[in-house]
């Protein structure tokens, strides 16, 4: 693999989909946790496989810095014997916006109790539970690091989670528009089983917007023609 066409670098993820409480047994005593019911709504709700991953959120009481958060999470990751994937972000549901971190992957939701102690001792605190969510559909939005490949085209592939890849697009787009738009790419029935969402990187003092897409065995040619489809579909909006 060539060095080169690697980068790293810091933006976002826009998504919607569909959460729930976890039950609170599961968390510290009146605190607010939810997980993401049908991570990648947009395949999975087609498409049935056991590859689904895991997406909980703790949910915080008011906003903390990004130096605070990844200082912490640092120091917790030197505590666990088991990786910690966090990103922070917002997620808005039932007119409420919420700061989250957001955890890929943690399977053994036992863990949970501990990891939210780990914070707490780093000085966060969590939001009281207030609503009971079953299945309600939420706007995600995410602030995360990127490792990217780059293969050419405006195209890359995402390093740390496979069946990940994004394209540039040349401006940025609301939701709803961007959820109508996607809606419109998949009336070509070759094209159905992905799940796309809206995303950004900060580069060269600049933002460059983009579009990711998820999709089991995701391959430069199946990505490549998902991005025509949207920038065709883009020309006439």
């Amino acid at each position: 693999m060539n060095s080169n066409n690697i980068i790293e670098r810091y933006g976002g993820i826009i998504k919607k989909e569909p959460l729930s409480c976890i039950e609170n047994e599961l968390i510290l005593k009146e605190t607010c946790v939810v997980e993401a019911v049908s991570p990648y709504f947009g395949y999975y709700y087609e498409v049935k496989s056991n590859k689904q991953p895991h997406m909980v959120y703790f949910v915080l009481d008011g906003y903390y810095t990004l130096e605070h958060l990844t200082r912490a999470t640092s120091t917790i990751q030197k505590k666990v014997n088991f990786p910690i994937d966090a990103a922070t972000g917002f997620i808005s549901i039932l007119n409420q916006t919420c700061y989250v971190i957001r955890f890929l992957n943690l399977r053994n939701y036992s863990h949970i109790k501990m990891i939210q102690q780990y914070y707490m001792d780093e000085g966060l605190l969590f939001k009281k539970k207030k609503l009971k969510l079953e299945n309600q559909m939420g706007l995600i939005k995410l602030r995360r690091f990127f490792k990217l490949k780059k293969i050419g085209n405006g195209l890359y592939m995402d390093q740390d989670q496979e069946s990940i890849g994004y394209f540039v697009i040349d401006r940025n787009i609301e939701w709803e528009q961007f959820k109508q738009l996607t809606q419109e790419v998949k009336r070509n029935t070759k094209l159905l089983f992905f799940d796309a969402a809206q995303a950004y990187i900060y580069e060269e003092r600049q933002i460059t917007d983009m579009v990711r897409i998820y999709r089991e065995n995701l391959t430069h040619e199946t990505l490549e023609t998902i991005k025509e489809r949207y920038l065709k579909v883009m020309s006439f909006s």
